[in-house]
């Protein structure tokens, strides 16, 4: 007997379908970029285990896992250690994601959609709106912002290059919270993100890639500047 399409009304929650491990490691994860767990902290697997309610074998997998991301540094016998912040650290990290970034914007020039470049403009929409508002809702300015990028390096059609800028993406994650006390720029981002639309719409492959390059080094001199500032007030 064939099951017509129609009989089928499972609905799926896709996180619960992810691996328990990824799971574990979106939490931790999470938690880190977050603040909620400090740089040079501890975890020690018997008592991350034991608040997460899972078994040692994920959860050591799980580390693993933040460990290639560079959240964490895993020793089997000693648990797992958040890793420091640092302008050295944040500058090694925007440095190699500015490059690569910079590249998937060239190579999505040519194949991205008008659709898709009308979806770009209503993100960058929603990004502007906060920036004129009086009470900014930075949270959403900077998943909105993650979102915009998400969208040009999906474009590029190299999928190594893909997960590559996303785990880089992902630990400058917490280099953007601790931004959250500086975005003042946050005109000057909505008006970058304009012109890197304009050359995608150009289908300009040069100059889409420089102002993509400009743009990260942007975002990275002020987080710099800002980290060595308050170290210098500590």
């Amino acid at each position: 007997m064939m099951i017509e399409k129609e009989q089928i009304s499972v609905n799926f929650n896709f996180e619960e379908l992810k691996p328990l491990r990824e799971r574990i490691a979106s939490s931790i994860r999470d938690s880190i970029i977050e603040g909620k767990i400090k740089p040079g902290e501890r975890l020690l697997e018997p008592v991350v285990a034991k608040v997460l309610g899972v078994s040692r074998t994920p959860l050591r997998e799980a580390f693993l896992q933040l460990e290639s991301e560079g959240f964490l540094k895993f020793n089997p016998r000693k648990g797992a250690l958040v890793t420091e912040t640092s302008p050295k650290d944040a500058e090694e990290i925007y440095q190699i994601k500015g490059a690569l970034e910079a590249l998937a914007a060239r190579l999505a020039a040519n194949n991205i959609s008008n659709n898709q470049i009308e979806e770009l403009v209503n993100i960058n929409k929603k990004m502007e709106s906060i920036a004129q508002s009086k009470k900014k809702d930075y949270k959403t300015f900077l998943e909105l912002n993650s979102l915009f990028h998400h969208k040009i390096y999906e474009c590029c059609g190299n999928e190594k290059l893909k997960k590559t800028i996303r785990t880089l993406r992902n630990q400058t994650l917490r280099y953007n919270y601790i931004f959250l006390s500086l975005l003042s720029h946050l005109d000057q981002s909505v008006t970058e993100h304009y012109e890197i639309i304009k050359s995608l719409k150009k289908k300009k492959p040069d100059e889409v890639e420089s102002i993509v390059k400009k743009h990260n080094d942007s975002a990275l001199k002020m987080l710099i500047d800002y980290m060595k500032n308050q170290k210098k007030l500590n």
